[in-house]
């Protein structure tokens, strides 16, 4: 599990970084690949976490809602949503919707891994 949760935390940090500066193309995508990282692990550690046998990314989200890891499972779900069309396809404009997105992401995803470190 350690693993999973130093990376996880390691990746947020990354991506408050990334948030701190001026926006630019680069910046935006560089927050926009560091939000993707994020999204990943946060699944995955709260997955290992929860001891879960599930591999479907939204059926894990789910599993951490039933397991209070987390409150907004709308918003979750839209997380991996954006993670999948942003790893996939690059257009202009939905890289900005993606980086708006990964702006408030980052509290949730802080408050996950609050919530995950708790014994």
């Amino acid at each position: 599990m350690e693993t999973n949760f130093s990376e996880y935390q390691k990746a947020l940090l990354s991506l408050e970084k990334a948030l701190a500066e001026p926006k630019s193309d680069i910046v935006r995508d560089a927050t926009i690949q560091r939000f993707e990282f994020c999204v990943e692990l946060a699944w995955k550690c709260a997955k290992k976490v929860m001891g879960t046998n599930s591999t479907a990314p939204k059926t894990v989200v789910r599993e951490m809602a039933q397991n209070q890891l987390i409150n907004d499972v709308e918003f979750w779900l839209n997380a991996i949503d954006q993670r999948n069309l942003s790893s996939h396809t690059y257009k202009e404009a939905l890289a900005e919707i993606v980086y708006q997105f990964a702006r408030d992401f980052l509290a949730k995803g802080q408050d996950l891994l609050a919530r995950l470190a708790k014994p």
